[in-house]
């Protein structure tokens, strides 16, 4: 169900809240909570977004999303709580406790997505900074803001990166991928990655890589290029799909009930 995360502020919270009952009718009665994740920047305990000038959810920006919801939902008027978590973390943490990672103890998450996002878990639990050596006291969301050769991480290494080396809109890019005449950029793509990750995992220690977001579906065209770069360090496509992010979220927003 798409986002429509560029329209008004009426239509993001009208689709915020069709997607909400949607699940809600899903999980039928017994519901404890509703979890949500959310891209950053984001204000988990006010439940509000931040984020301005990505091309998302600007019409959104400060708006009480549970006073929203509590407005449009009667389950939520009734008191069912409403928490919210982060989407790479949720991503992360759905991988690493249910998903490719779980038979590892320290893994670091990579979503490819329209940006790229990055959570290290460990025993499942997010761990937000290290101390990156060279790097600097490094917080992992923030990968994405680094450089690389070929441009800062988030604007290259993401979909839209590979959209724009294509030269294709991001919206046709599944079907650039799919065409053998793109075989070589998109393998290229993959080596990108993986010099990119390997220039940044010893600060991070993890004992798995798990490569998710929207271009996991095209693994099996630039997967050999990342775990070649990061070997012997495994690296793994993520299992779960959009099913991961959404058990990540229940699990960061209601820990009692795991």
């Amino acid at each position: 169900m798409p986002t429509l995360a560029t329209a008004d502020t009426d239509t993001v919270l009208g689709r915020l809240a069709e997607a909400t009952t949607a699940a809600l009718d899903l999980a039928g009665t017994g519901a404890d909570g509703l979890a949500i994740a959310f891209p950053g920047p984001f204000d988990l305990a006010a439940g509000t977004a931040l984020i301005r000038g990505l091309h998302k959810f600007d019409s959104i920006h400060g708006v009480d999303l549970r006073a929203a919801l509590h407005e449009r939902l009667p389950a939520v008027a009734a008191g069912l709580p409403v928490e919210f978590a982060h989407d790479n973390e949720a991503a992360g943490v759905g991988e690493a406790v249910h998903g490719a990672g779980r038979s590892a103890n320290r893994v670091l998450t990579i979503t490819l997505g329209t940006g790229v996002g990055a959570c290290l878990t460990e025993a499942g639990a997010v761990i937000r900074e290290v101390d990156g050596g060279h790097l600097g006291r490094l917080e992992v969301e923030k990968l994405a803001r680094l450089d690389t050769p070929w441009g800062r991480a988030d604007d290259v290494l993401s979909a839209r990166g590979l959209a724009d080396h294509i030269g294709v809109p991001t919206l046709e890019l599944r079907a650039a991928v799919d065409d053998p005449a793109h075989a070589d950029v998109v393998a290229e793509h993959g080596m990108r990655v993986g010099a990119f990750l390997a220039s940044t995992v010893d600060a991070l220690s993890p004992d798995l890589v798990v490569i998710g977001g929207g271009l996991v579906d095209a693994y099996d065209r630039f997967g050999d290029e990342i775990e070649r770069a990061l070997a012997p360090l495994p690296c793994v496509p993520a299992e779960l799909g959009p099913s991961g992010p959404l058990l990540g979220a229940a699990h960061l927003a209601f820990p009692h009930l795991r």
